[in-house]
């Protein structure tokens, strides 16, 4: 843990336990065991987490302790977010405890300070004022507990979480908001009964039941058009696992250029299926064994729009169809099919070419043999700047060159299989 988020944990944990003190109350008999009951979901809850997607997941715990917030005030929609959460994450093996702390301490400043924007808001009684409370204290406890969990992230990794905050939570808003809805929900049953809370935990069985159905649709999807995109390069033997090299390497580029978790998974997927378009490419055009005419260049040239148009149909992909439509883009404005130029070409889409240009010219084609490092590296370095990214072709070729100073060192121990295989690679 670096410094700086060791100061950020001390400080979220103290926020948390000042809270408590400033609002402590006694609860009466009713309050109680609503604390329980809540607890005790929320903890259930969160020992069944949803993956929306690589580095997103949503636990159904937010429906009850925003209903503790709404039906039990600042002190006690405290109490039940941390106390659920520390009670969750013990079960968790090799958890650290300063983590489980942190966490616990984040839900409950959360859960604590969107009681008191809710109170604040519906002092009057009205309906109005509730309603409003309720959204304003939604959007508190979602806002606060995101922004304290990604700048904990980001002074680990020495990133601007503002930066990303849009780009990594647009997609787990939603289930967020049902969830809320359901937490409004329960308040509402609750005011009446502690005990109706068993008429909450059905709704809540259900939203997780649907989070989970909606959840293997998406990896069923992902997974159908990941094996279409290993049938198109199965097409060629010339470039069969042709887009696997190609992830696997636009994955380790994207660590080293220092990209957020989020766009490593993106350029990682875009560069999985980037020539998935190709379905639609004639045979006579991509098994021709010479170069292109200027009607077939024209044809090859239609991959990068089929698969743009054909990904955009499924949620997984949407953001990777941007990158595969501009994966044959380049800085000086001469790549295809738009024409891009300099900073309009997404980075992540210079990454892929990248990767996917050292693929095609250290393995065979039928027009030529496999490029050796030293060849395929003068050629990389030649069009830098014109037809790669700069940034990327200098961290690329110092990755690969790093990679085999090691294994061309006298070596004392095995190197690391990681570094083995990509100079492997490199080296074509």
């Amino acid at each position: 843990m670096r410094p700086a988020l060791r100061v950020h944990v001390i400080a979220v944990v103290a926020a948390a336990l000042t809270l408590l003190a400033l609002t402590a109350e006694l609860p009466d008999l009713s309050e109680l065991a609503r604390v329980f009951l809540l607890a005790g979901v929320a903890a259930v809850a969160q020992l069944r987490p949803i993956h929306l997607a690589a580095n997103i997941k949503v636990t159904t715990e937010d429906a009850a302790t925003f209903a503790a917030a709404l039906s039990l005030g600042p002190f006690l929609g405290a109490l039940v977010a941390g106390s659920s959460t520390l009670v969750a994450l013990r079960t968790a093996p090799g958890e650290p405890f300063g983590l489980r702390v942190f966490n616990a301490a984040t839900s409950a400043l959360g859960t604590g300070c969107c009681a008191l924007v809710f109170q604040a808001l519906s002092a009057d009684g009205s309906v109005g004022a509730w309603a409003l409370g309720a959204v304003a204290a939604g959007a508190t406890k979602y806002a606060l507990e995101t922004a304290l969990i990604d700048t904990a992230v980001g002074l680990q990794l020495r990133r601007n979480p503002l930066a990303t905050w849009w780009r990594i939570h647009r997609r787990d808003m939603l289930p967020h908001a049902a969830l809320y809805l359901l937490g409004v929900v329960g308040a509402l049953i609750m005011a009446e009964s502690p005990w109706a809370i068993v008429l909450f935990v059905a709704p809540i069985a259900l939203v997780l039941l649907s989070l989970q159905q909606s959840a293997r649709l998406r990896d069923r999807t992902q997974h159908g058009v990941l094996e279409l995109a290993d049938i198109v390069d199965a097409r060629d033997p010339y470039t069969r696992d042709h887009s696997k090299r190609t992830a696997d390497m636009a994955e380790r580029l994207a660590r080293r250029l220092g990209l957020d978790p989020a766009q490593v998974e993106l350029v990682r997927l875009a560069a999985r299926v980037h020539d998935i378009g190709k379905v639609g490419t004639n045979d006579h055009v991509l098994l021709k064994p010479g170069p292109l005419d200027s009607d077939e260049q024209t044809e090859m040239r239609r991959h990068a729009e089929i698969g743009a148009r054909l990904l955009a149909q499924f949620p997984e992909f949407w953001e990777g169809a941007a990158i595969v439509l501009a994966h044959h883009e380049r800085p000086d404005g001469t790549g295809y099919p738009r024409g891009l130029k300099g900073n309009e070409l997404p980075f992540e889409a210079a990454v892929v070419a990248v990767a996917d240009a050292h693929d095609a010219m250290t393995n065979d084609r039928p027009y030529r043999t496999a490029l050796p490092w030293a060849d395929a590296r003068a050629e990389l370095l030649r069009h830098r700047g014109t037809q790669w990214d700069a940034r990327v072709i200098d961290a690329f070729v110092a990755m690969l060159d790093e990679a085999d100073a090691i294994l061309s060192r006298p070596a004392e121990r095995a190197p690391d299989p990681d570094i083995a295989t990509l100079t492997d690679r490199a080296r074509g």
